[in-house]
């Protein structure tokens, strides 16, 4: 008899578990997923967001919200690079939450296959195109004669690539879009063949070229210099001529200035 009482009380334990389970699993089930957008979205991005939110919805739609891992959210959403899942949450009991906004594509490089790789402001890889068009209009900063590669994180990393990336942001910091202002940075050398030294020739949209010499060395000092006297060009100096950055022999220092003729050859 005692026997038959203690399974009798087990199995009155596992049926009040598994209703009581039951129960929690209807009332925390995820019913809706929810998007939330921070503009601007280029059309793209939208239809981007739209086709993630319907496979958002197929993935997670009637799933526990208790077990529900946000880490699988994020790996879906990293299925778009271009857009960034800023964040995500439950929304107890039925609600997922995301906060999504589009990378800004800025810099493209062209590879062997012709086709342009296009990166964001701090060099992250986002994709591939058959051309260098930006998603909002006009074009990217276009990289010449940077060996460029990507880590694991999605980041490109190369020679004097860091330095490129630190004078766009400097102008970008006073410029509306550095876009209108930058058409293309490209990584060469002058010098004697022996003992060259690395340049950046810097095209500007409104005409003038700009030159550093030695990028690597003082680079943020070098970069604010350049900008103030950039802005000081008159409306005609900006159409034509060189505005050019060099080292002083034998010293610390540099000089920018601004000149009809480009004061580097190679």
């Amino acid at each position: 008899m005692k026997k038959k009482i203690l399974i009798m009380t087990a199995v009155c334990v596992v049926l009040f578990v598994a209703v009581i389970a039951a129960a929690l699993n209807a009332v925390f089930t995820v019913t809706e997923v929810r998007v939330l957008w921070r503009a601007p979205f280029s059309e793209e991005g939208e239809e981007e967001v739209y086709e993630l939110q319907g496979r958002l919805e197929d993935a997670f739609v009637g799933s526990s919200t208790t077990f529900l891992n946000l880490s699988d959210v994020a790996a879906l959403v990293s299925e778009y690079p271009f857009l960034e899942l800023e964040s995500a949450e439950k929304s107890y009991p039925q609600r997922l939450l995301l906060q999504i906004s589009e990378r800004r594509e800025v810099f493209a490089f062209q590879r062997e296959n012709g086709r342009y790789a296009v990166l964001d402001a701090e060099g992250r890889y986002l994709g591939d195109k058959d051309g260098n068009l930006n998603r909002y209009g006009g074009e990217n900063i276009l990289l010449v004669g940077f060996s460029l590669t990507q880590d694991g994180a999605g980041f490109v990393t190369g020679e004097l690539f860091d330095e490129a990336l630190a004078f766009v942001s400097c102008f970008a910091a006073e410029l509306e879009d550095v876009r209108a202002n930058i058409l293309s940075i490209e990584l060469g050398s002058w010098g004697v063949p022996s003992d060259p030294e690395t340049l950046f020739r810097v095209r500007m949209r409104e005409g003038v070229s700009i030159e550093i010499s030695s990028p690597e060395v003082h680079t943020e000092e070098k970069m604010r210099t350049l900008l103030a006297e950039y802005q000081l060009l008159s409306e005609t100096e900006r159409t034509h001529g060189f505005l050019n950055v060099t080292d002083v022999t034998g010293s610390e220092e540099f000089t920018v200035s601004y000149s009809q003729d480009p004061v580097f050859v190679s």
